[in-house]
């Protein structure tokens, strides 16, 4: 029976099955990384550029903000004097009258009123709402409005009439019935019409 030494009993190394030449040419496989790459972030001062940007774009819109409340506030003072003007318009071509000499019409509840061949009549409201009535103690007035009127000589022939509505009525416009204009008033519309009165 062969006798073995714990020589023989040895592990075999790298180098007993490579000789030593070899290993020195072997290459090295890189370890790949398994860990994921850091995100790349803002930095500090493009954070504050940006918010800087954003701010100011937001003051300028706030900055506007009041032009186009002003804007649409005019836009519907301007709309509601056309209407008003339009209805003035109306009742001053439908008035009637009983006795062919007197007439009569209304808008909202305010009357207007002249006599064939009578004298230019001149009629005004500062306390007129948006809608042509009559402003309450409660309601703010928005609308004044004037109506000079020249009336027809008779039954066949054609009367004449300027109408002028300005707005805001809180400013206490003024009108000028020789230049047709107002003061203190921040827009006007006027109108010049013909009408036939109705027997």
């Amino acid at each position: 029976m062969k006798k073995f030494s714990i020589a023989d009993c040895r592990l075999a190394t790298a180098s007993d099955r490579f000789p030593l030449a070899i290993l020195g040419r072997m290459a090295v496989a890189p370890i790949p990384n398994r860990q994921s790459p850091i995100a790349s972030a803002f930095s500090l001062v493009e954070v504050v550029l940006a918010l800087g940007i954003v701010s100011f774009c937001l003051l300028a819109i706030v900055g506007l903000l009041p032009v186009g409340l002003k804007a649409v506030k005019n836009a519907n003072e301007q709309a509601a004097a056309a209407n008003v003007l339009n209805a003035i318009a109306d009742s001053l071509r439908s008035t009637t009258s009983s006795n062919a000499v007197n007439f009569a019409g209304s808008f909202g509840t305010n009357q207007i009123s002249f006599s064939l061949g009578g004298a230019a009549t001149n009629l005004s409201w500062s306390n007129l709402k948006l809608d042509g009535s009559t402003e309450s103690s409660v309601d703010p007035k928005r609308i004044s409005a004037v109506v000079n009127i020249t009336p027809p000589a008779n039954l066949l022939s054609s009367g004449q009439a300027v109408i002028s509505v300005a707005w805001p009525a809180q400013a206490n416009p003024i009108w000028d019935a020789t230049t047709r204009t107002w003061s203190k008033a921040e827009g006007s519309v006027t109108t010049a019409i013909q009408f036939l009165p109705k027997p």
